[in-house]
């Protein structure tokens, strides 16, 4: 299940001081060591969201506890059974858990850079990307791509670790041979894309 938190921008300037009373002590110390206030507020809200996302789903018995395995992605060490996986952009925060592994990125249209789309897109993604001359159907089509290869690349645990051309992805929900399978959305309330990969079933 997917959550989502919209509006970073409109919590108070206390919020950090209000975190700091009940995070746990490793979180705390992972989200002091922001500096920005505004990245030290993306980092407790990502985790008050996980909490909030295993109660809802009904299996909440103790603040989650992070493993993480050798590519460094973190695994809930006392929640057998449960993947999860977080992202967040300027103003949007998500959690997702599965049954299986998982990846998740968010991130808000930004404006189309050809030279970048040239440098992560494969010849066939470049086309789908830059066919039209609207810049901002350009903006969208790259947008929604690269959120794609982040979400594979998470899903995977071992961060862009090679040229962003070779990560496999394309308009199919199912990738063939790859394990995996890749799913996009578009929020029009707040103009932003998330992809979900997970193992195929």
């Amino acid at each position: 299940m997917l959550y989502v938190f919209k509006g970073i921008d409109q919590l108070p300037d206390d919020f950090i001081g209000t975190c700091s009373c009940f995070l746990p002590k490793w979180r705390l110390d992972q989200m002091m060591a922001y500096r920005l206030p505004s990245d030290r507020k993306l980092c407790a809200l990502a985790y008050l969201i996980l909490v909030y996302a295993l109660k809802k789903e009904g299996v909440f018995y103790a603040l989650p506890e992070f493993g993480y395995r050798t590519e460094g992605k973190p695994f809930l060490s006392n929640y057998q059974d449960i993947y999860f996986n977080l992202s967040h952009c300027r103003n949007v925060v998500v959690c997702i858990l599965s049954d299986r592994e998982v990846g998740v990125d968010v991130e808000t249209v930004f404006p189309y850079d050809d030279a970048l789309a040239k440098s992560v897109c494969s010849d066939p993604e470049y086309l789908r990307v830059s066919w039209s001359s609207d810049p901002n159907i350009q903006a969208k089509n790259f947008t929604e791509l690269w959120t794609r290869k982040e979400s594979v690349v998470k899903w995977r645990g071992t961060g862009l670790n090679c040229d962003p051309r070779e990560i496999l992805q394309d308009n199919s929900p199912d990738i063939p041979g790859q394990g995996y399978q890749i799913s996009s959305h578009y929020i029009k309330t707040g103009d932003f894309y998330i992809s979900i990969c997970r193992n195929s079933l």
